[in-house]
């Protein structure tokens, strides 16, 4: 029973800094972007530069790594730029 508890506590540690990780790269990740977008340029290579901005600060694999294992993705990353910078993508 005591293996148990602990193998659930270990999971859902692991889970909980998956996604504190996420936050922490898509907050990065939106500021940057707001501040390419408001440099002019367009969604696309501002979100390229953003994580490669990213990549250099975190590391390429651990940027990755949190990519691959985040669920909802997307949405999440969506999110904090509409919040960040509306302005760029609420159109």
């Amino acid at each position: 029973m005591s293996c148990t508890v602990s193998f659930v506590r270990t999971s859902l540690v692991k889970a909980l800094m998956i996604e504190l990780t996420l936050l922490t790269l898509l907050n990065y990740v939106g500021d940057n972007f707001c501040e390419y977008r408001n440099l002019g340029h367009d969604n696309y290579k501002s979100l390229l530069l953003s994580y490669s901005d990213a990549s250099n600060k975190f590391g390429p694999l651990e940027v990755k790594k949190v990519i691959e294992k985040s669920e909802n993705f997307k949405v999440a990353a969506v999110a904090i730029a509409a919040i960040k910078c509306p302005q760029h993508i609420v159109k």
